[in-house]
């Protein structure tokens, strides 16, 4: 029989049609939309520092404050936000992923996890984040650092062994741009308690990251430290019973031990490129160290041989010479970027010269009847904080009251984004700068 020419083309297009309806392939179902016409979002302005900020932002991820609120809305154990800030750009550290996170559109550009493992730790919405901020290199060509715990399962004869996974991200793009396997001291064997890794700073090609633990275990108390050349992707040196604090000028600074169950430790400075040791201090203990600018370290201890007396300085982390001997006691230590050093802590603000650590003003001062505000952070020469009766701003040189009220009170800063605990005090938001 013979078929009508149309026919047989309508028969062969009707096919088509019912076999491209009934594809057997479910790329289909997995196939975003067509791309719906994004509004045009205008170019954020740059304000250096930000004198206020719009009154509504957009809600950072929950990992920027996962466990770290009170039910008061306020920061648990002393935090700091695992955040910083690179122009638009959030980068939010876990223990076990790096969000790279858009304040401006709310995206979460990229999560860097770590290869060749399961991380140690990994972190959940009922989990307390213990990752420290990522550092930001600087240069023309900035890079994100932050370090992940990774266990490796047993193959074969081979047993299961852990490492820190040292993680150099683009900071532009946000696009890992290589990575870096340091194997665990052998103190960390057998020990129970969490460990925790942490880029404690950068300068030039050399990133210093410290491995540490501190808790009633076996070993107790333990670090090891970690010089990284960020050129050639190697180790350049590392030391044992350190734990390093900051970096400043070529040198790490921290703390040293005689041994991982030693009560009693020392300040010390090692060169950052070679490690050899430029200083060190005399012994003391419950020595904590706090990184206050480039300049000045601040130190507070007790007299090994007299507890009850205590020690506040400030040293110069350079040398290890003590610039300030009746140094603020401080929670947190802060540089303004330009000359001078906050700190506060106990319902008290002082304002000191980040070269000299002398005292150029501070909170309370009741003849003038003035408070001491609860201070969240210090940027470009300026102080946010917060008051009963809102929020204020100070000039971090000479203590004055600014006449412009920020509007929010933020943890982190730059000429873009402030982030801030919300008003609903249940999770943080990152609001773009107005002025």
């Amino acid at each position: 029989m013979r078929l009508h020419r149309g026919l047989v083309a309508g028969v062969v297009m009707t096919l088509a049609a019912v076999t491209a309806g009934c594809s057997q392939t479910p790329d289909r179902l997995d196939a975003a939309p067509p791309a719906a016409k994004q509004p045009v979002v205008p170019p954020r302005v740059a304000h250096d520092p930000p004198t206020t900020f719009r009154p509504t932002g957009v809600l950072m991820p929950w990992e920027a404050y996962s466990g770290l609120l009170n039910v008061a809305g306020t920061w648990m154990y002393e935090s700091e936000l695992p955040v910083v800030l690179h122009g638009e750009t959030a980068f939010v550290a876990t223990p076990d992923r790096l969000l790279v996170f858009d304040t401006t559109n709310q995206v979460t550009r990229e999560t860097i996890r770590p290869e060749g493992g399961e991380p140690v730790s990994p972190l959940t919405r009922d989990n307390h984040n213990t990752a420290a901020p990522p550092v930001i290199t600087e240069g023309a060509s900035p890079l994100v650092l932050a370090p992940f715990l990774v266990r490796q399962a047993g193959t074969g004869t081979q047993t299961a062994r852990s490492s820190t996974q040292f993680v150099a991200a683009d900071a532009k793009t946000g696009k890992v741009a290589w990575r870096l396997s340091l194997p665990l001291p052998e103190w960390t064997k057998g020990v129970s308690d969490p460990l925790t890794a942490a880029v404690v700073g950068a300068s030039g090609n050399v990133a210093v990251v410290t491995v540490s633990h501190k808790g009633p275990a076996l070993v107790k108390n333990a670090s090891t430290t970690y010089a990284i050349d960020l050129a050639s992707h190697r180790v350049l040196w590392s030391q044992e019973t350190f734990r390093a604090a900051t970096v400043a000028d070529g040198v790490v600074v921290g703390e040293k031990r005689k041994t991982d169950l030693d009560d009693y430790s020392t300040p010390a400075g090692y060169d950052l490129t070679t490690g050899a040791q430029r200083w060190q201090g005399q012994e003391y203990y419950n020595l904590e160290l706090r990184p206050a600018g480039p300049g000045l370290l601040h130190l507070y201890a007790r007299d090994r041989a007299d507890y009850r007396h205590v020690y506040q300085q400030f040293l110069d982390p350079r040398t290890g010479e003590v610039r300030q001997t009746d140094a603020p006691t401080a929670s947190k230590c802060r540089h303004d970027g330009a000359s001078a050093v906050v700190c506060w802590g106990r319902d008290k603000v002082v304002g000191v010269d980040a070269t000299t650590g002398a005292v150029l003003w501070q909170l309370p001062d009741e003849k003038a009847g003035r408070i001491a505000p609860r201070v969240t952070t210090v940027w470009h020469g300026r102080v946010y904080a917060k008051t009963a009766d809102g929020t204020v701003a100070l000039d971090s040189r000479t203590g004055a009251d600014l006449p412009t009220p920020p509007g929010i009170a933020p943890d982190l800063v730059n000429a873009f984004t402030g982030i801030a605990i919300s008003k609903s005090g249940d999770d943080v938001t990152a609001y773009q700068s107005a002025s």
